[in-house]
């Protein structure tokens, strides 16, 4: 891979010397005005419409501000969002909540979504999009079942017309971290351009021997033949590989610890062990990797004046796997830390094509914005799962062993082969209207048809079980946003969504027999700028309840069933402020409640007002950028805010609250942009998530060199 990159990143410099028109970096004499309110999204609405005329909350974080942050990963980003809680975590993008739910946010590249939110996107490398998209609330009119509480899009860098730059970054950093990027967007005629972005890292990890690469290669051809028609081809390659990857570290009784925290803790006096902050408990020969080939095109055809067509056609292909030992618990009668292992495969494919037209005109004297489309997306998944059992280790120094081979059913007592097949057709339509010149009403409806065949083969029996279900939920949301000034917008919307009890590619022939979840949101809130957009607002409140979700027969707590019920509710702030041509200000706050409203678990334990796993009820973040006159520099500063929670339903295991502290200096050199970043500059010990008495310990101080330079 090391080599790939090197001769990848070569070729692109190689290929496109007349793109050096301009000597060294980019010059940036002040704070640049964000106007996030007037973008465009494609995550909210297929209607067109501005993040000012949608009746939601949707952060957007640009190139330009992942740069300056210095959020180089998806997990980054997702953090910079008020109200969302990610990590690391080996394999998967690592989304712990939003807006205090686990589950149900749907994720999309450049808009095309996939059968299970979540089990094709990895914690992709931030050099390849063009801006990630976060939608606060449902999105399941537009991005289908599993929206009941937000929307994810990955939105890649794109071709554009008549423009010729280049950007290359090379960085290095603690834990032998380096990471090396160019992208170039090359215009081929007045009506042709092409863009190549390829992205690369390698590093050993804050985790004794944890080291793992990854890369990225995005391209893509813009044809603009006529005024009318626009088409878009592009091929995405992603690619990553854990050596041992790091799966989290168990908490211990204080008695044992060697330097007990106050990070994380549990009954019988369990604490995180901050003597054990980079041990891996993986087996020696343990492997995470993945890679995936996304196949896009699309056309734009305008038909009239008034009429438009878009068609999105996408192709999925993918391989994950994973090896190794990556459950850990700390027996108290020995006190060793036991440990189980598993080897899984995903071998998927997604085809999906998306048609729909679209009018932005006027019905009865009044702005009119109207869209009707068809969606279908055909999976085929297949996928290999061994789950066994390894030796158990000493907390301090373990002698981590093999992985148990061959694969016999001694070694591993359960071996299944499962296929999972889903064919999804979705019809949807949205609508705009301008009721009056200062009031807008929203409204859309998405009618799915999905169906699931599953089967599971026992290796070890030779026994099949088949299963499916057919569902056909229906999802649909209405909204308004009121003008109360040209630049002051109050919006509400009622939102309804659908979530299935667990993924469809995952779901047991239980669960299968259950309905879909239901749930509805309540939201009003507030969009503002004002003084020439030097200052931007956004606000809400709102209230999410989803219905349904699985719980247990009170009189027989044997009996799964549904009938449990969970909600939230809270308020989110967003505030970016440019106090003078040198100073940025962004704050963003979220406070919320969350709660089973109502929940028995296996044995007729009742978690009824307990507060659901991995959720957060304060999350906090500000971030200052001065940039000071007449000076070739940039200083960043960042303090993030997590606020406590519990890693089980019981609320008996809790992560304790924590305030980091990020930095960073850019000098604009005539060569180059060279930044030093340092993040968590106080070495917090801290827990990002975690599951039961096994947390995922996040990063400890760090720091980064970087260069940059566009042509």
């Amino acid at each position: 891979m090391k080599n790939t990159l090197s001769l990848a990143i070569a070729a692109l410099v190689g290929a496109t010397p007349a793109l050096a028109q301009s000597q060294g970096a980019t010059p940036v004499e002040e704070v640049v005005v964000t106007g996030a309110l007037e973008r465009r999204t494609e995550t909210g609405s297929r209607l067109g419409l501005t993040n000012r005329e949608t009746p939601a909350i949707i952060d957007v974080l640009t190139q330009e501000d992942l740069q300056l942050q210095g959020l180089d990963s998806a997990v980054d980003a997702l953090n910079a969002a008020p109200g969302v809680l990610a990590g690391t975590n080996p394999g998967v993008i690592g989304l712990g909540s939003m807006r205090g739910f686990t589950r149900g946010t749907n994720f999309q590249f450049d808009g095309v979504r996939t059968s299970t939110p979540g089990s094709e996107f990895r914690n992709w490398d931030s050099w390849s999009f063009e801006r990630i998209e976060v939608l606060k609330g449902p999105g399941s009119v537009v991005s289908g079942d599993g929206a009941l509480v937000g929307t994810v899009n990955f939105v890649p860098r794109r071709p554009v017309l008549g423009e010729r730059d280049m950007d290359v970054l090379a960085s290095f950093g603690s834990f032998d971290t380096a990471r090396l990027a160019a992208g170039a967007n090359l215009p081929m005629s007045d009506s042709a351009a092409a863009r190549l972005d390829v992205v690369g890292s390698r590093t050993k990890g804050w985790i004794d021997d944890t080291d793992s690469t990854t890369l990225a290669a995005n391209a893509s051809i813009l044809l603009r033949p006529t005024e009318a028609l626009s088409l878009t081809f592009a091929i995405d390659r992603f690619e990553d590989d854990f050596d041992t990857a790091y799966y989290g570290t168990p908490l211990i009784p204080r008695s044992l610890a060697r330097d007990p925290s106050g990070a994380a803790s549990g009954p019988n006096d369990l604490v995180l062990d901050g003597a054990m902050r980079d041990v891996n408990f993986e087996v020696t020969d343990g492997d995470v990797m993945s890679d995936s080939t996304w196949y896009r095109s699309r056309i734009d055809l305008t038909l009239s004046g008034r009429w438009t067509f878009r068609n999105d056609l996408s192709y999925f292909d993918g391989f994950r796997s994973w090896v190794g030992a990556d459950t850990y618990t700390f027996n108290a009668a020995t006190n060793l830390i036991a440990r189980s292992t598993s080897r899984i495969t995903h071998d998927q494919q997604v085809l999906f094509d998306r048609a729909h037209f679209g009018y932005d005109g006027f019905l009865k004297g009044r702005r009119n914005r109207f869209t009707v489309g068809l969606e279908t997306m055909v999976t085929d998944f297949a996928t290999l799962r061994r789950f066994g059992s390894a030796s158990s280790v000493d907390p301090f120094d373990p002698v981590r062993g093999l992985f148990p081979a061959p694969d016999t059913p001694a070694n591993f007592g359960t071996r299944q082969q499962v296929r999972a097949d889903i064919d999804n057709v979705a019809l949807f339509v949205e609508d705009a209207h301008n009721l009056t010149d200062d009031l807008l009403l929203v409204g859309g409806i998405r009618i799915d048809d999905i169906e699931l065949a599953r089967s599971i083969e026992d290796v070890t029996s030779g026994a099949v079980t088949r299963y499916g279900n057919t569902y056909e939920p229906t999802n649909w949301r209405v909204g308004v946003v009121y003008d109360v000034a040209p630049e002051t917008q109050l919006f509400a919307q009622y939102s309804s969504a659908v979530v299935p009890v667990s993924g469809f590619l995952f779901i047991s022939a239980a669960n299968a027999t259950f309905d879909l979840t239901t749930g509805e949101t309540y939201e009003v809130g507030v969009k503002s700028s004002a003084i020439g957009g030097r200052l931007e607002l956004t606000a809400s409140a709102y209230r999410i309840q989803q219905d349904d979700i699985l719980t247990r027969d009170p009189i027989n707590p044997n009996v799964t069933l549904q009938g449990g019920s969970q909600s939230s509710m809270g308020v989110e702030a967003s505030v970016t402020a440019v106090l003078t041509e040198q100073l940025r200000l962004d704050v963003g706050i979220a406070v919320l409640e969350a709660e089973f409203d109502e929940l028995i678990e296996a044995g007729g334990a009742n978690r009824s007002g307990n507060v659901p796993t991995n959720t957060p009820e304060r999350l906090a973040d500000l971030t200052l950028t001065w940039a000071p006159r007449n000076a070739p520099l940039t200083v960043f500063g960042a303090i993030r805010h997590n606020g406590e929670f519990y890693t089980t339903n019981s609320n008996l295991y809790r992560v304790s609250a924590v305030t980091m502290l990020d930095a960073g200096i850019t000098w604009r050199a005539d060569f180059a942009e060279i930044t030093l970043r340092g993040r968590n500059l106080t070495d917090e010990l801290y827990a990002e998530f975690g599951f039961t008495d096994n947390v995922m310990i996040g990063q400890p101080r760090n720091v980064e060199v970087s260069l940059r330079r566009s042509f």
